[in-house]
């Protein structure tokens, strides 16, 4: 996430989640609120937003602003405490930061579910309840999986256990049994294209373009307007569009190669495969696609984002010259779409 974008943390607002947000303060009223939660939705959804929105309303409900949401003033004490990574009564359980590597660690490993285990178990600092954040639950070890499920089982009192998951159900069918589950829906582009503009990241077209890529996700949509999305999905637009009719893509290799490129590349990349898995999906319902994928049939489409998929990864496995990858990219996309 760009240094010019807010942390989930250090958000005082979320869009979209109304309804979610207005159930969940009715659960918590009427005493039915579990004491383990999996947040589930594709990354840059909002899950981190949501979680720590739900943790500082546990932590201070009296300082919430209204009945029906969990807005509080950035100014509360522990809003300013969480927003600064310093309160006393929270967990995050993350990827370590490797200081050798200068690399977060691939897992979250069993040690610091552990850590996670003994924060639960003591008393809480302020006199409330203990929150502890999993970010993400699809990157727990095994064991270290089995060592949540142990605190999930039987939990202290007063205790709340978040978990973010992009893939809730590849997570061990006993932690889902003991967790209840919120689901973050997509949203509206017009509700992205919203947000882009009240933070002043994009506008007018471009806003418009950077919502139709983000799928529905606001976190995922406000990294790419403050970085290079744009102009990656730019340069993905005129790739499919010239690889198809064979023209030239030497503007698209130069853009993307070197370091220089590699902000641009992993979007420009996720927006071709997108492009052709959502063209396939229209077009199996009977949709008639415009541009450059007009005319082109399911198979084909599915048959070039397969390809594509497979020549992506083995170019970045192999550290292969950029330049040669994309213009294999076209030449198999070009093959596959003229079967159509």
């Amino acid at each position: 996430m760009s240094d010019d974008l807010m942390t989930p943390n250090e958000r005082p607002d979320q869009i979209g989640r109304e309804a979610v947000e207005r159930d969940l303060r009715g659960a918590i009223a009427g005493g039915g609120f579990s004491h383990g939660w999996i947040i589930a939705g594709p990354k840059g959804a909002g899950k981190a937003t949501l979680a720590y929105r739900i943790a500082r309303a546990m932590l201070d409900p009296a300082a919430l602003m209204n009945e029906h949401n969990f807005d509080m003033l950035p100014e509360a004490r522990t809003f300013r405490l969480i927003a600064q990574r310093a309160h006393p009564d929270v967990f995050i359980a993350e990827r370590a930061w490797n200081e050798k590597t200068s690399r977060y660690q691939s897992d979250i490993t069993v040690e610091t579910i552990r850590k996670l285990t003994l924060f639960l178990n003591r008393t809480a600092a302020l006199g409330g309840y203990r929150v502890a954040i999993i970010d993400s639950a699809d990157d727990l070890t095994r064991n270290a999986a089995n060592a949540l499920l142990k605190a999930l089982e039987e939990p202290p009192a007063d205790t709340l256990l978040l978990l973010l998951s992009a893939a809730p159900g590849r997570l061990i069918a006993t932690i889902r049994s003991r967790c209840r589950r919120i689901d973050l829906r997509g949203l509206d582009d017009t509700e992205i294209v919203t947000l882009l503009e009240r933070e002043e990241l994009a506008e007018g077209e471009e806003a418009t373009r950077i919502a139709a890529h983000a799928g529905g996700r606001p976190g995922y949509a406000m990294m790419l307007a403050a970085g290079e999305g744009a102009s990656a999905i730019t340069l993905a637009d005129g790739f499919v569009s010239a690889a198809r009719k064979g023209g030239e893509i030497t503007r698209v290799t130069s853009a993307l190669a070197g370091r220089a490129g590699d902000a641009k590349w992993e979007i420009f990349k996720a927006t071709v495969l997108q492009n052709l898995s959502d063209g396939a999906r229209a077009a199996a319902c009977g949709a008639t696609l415009e541009g450059p994928l007009a005319g082109a049939a399911p198979a084909s489409l599915l048959s070039a984002h397969e390809q594509l998929t497979t020549l992506a990864e083995r170019g970045d496995a192999l550290n292969l010259d950029r330049g040669q990858l994309i213009a294999a990219m076209a030449y198999d996309l070009r093959a596959a779409l003229a079967a159509t």
